[in-house]
């Protein structure tokens, strides 16, 4: 499975560059003091996806302090998962051949 998600993210990478080059292009962004600055298309995209992304990651890092914290306050610790029992001795199923 690892190995699937670094073949996945290196395709996204690869997509983004490609992407990155084909769009290499300033265009004209207004800063909040009414200043207008040319900035490349791939720059402006990359950081209006951090400045999305990072609130939201900052937040769910807390909340996931706090459960732990909260966990650590009940004095139950997490349930570790059990393999299943194996099955009985199965006795196998005798199939005739086909045609016979």
């Amino acid at each position: 499975m690892t190995v699937l998600r670094w073949i996945l993210v290196t395709a996204l990478a690869v997509a983004f560059l490609l992407l990155a080059v084909a769009n290499w292009t300033p265009v004209p962004f207004r800063l909040p003091d009414g200043a207008m600055v040319n900035i490349r298309l791939p720059l402006l995209l990359a950081a209006a996806f951090v400045a999305g992304w990072l609130p939201t990651w900052l937040v769910h890092i807390g909340a996931k302090a706090q459960w732990k914290r909260k966990l650590a306050k009940t004095g139950v610790a997490p349930a570790e998962p059990r393999p299943s029992p194996l099955p009985s001795q199965a006795q196998p199923t005798i199939v005739p051949p086909a045609g016979a």
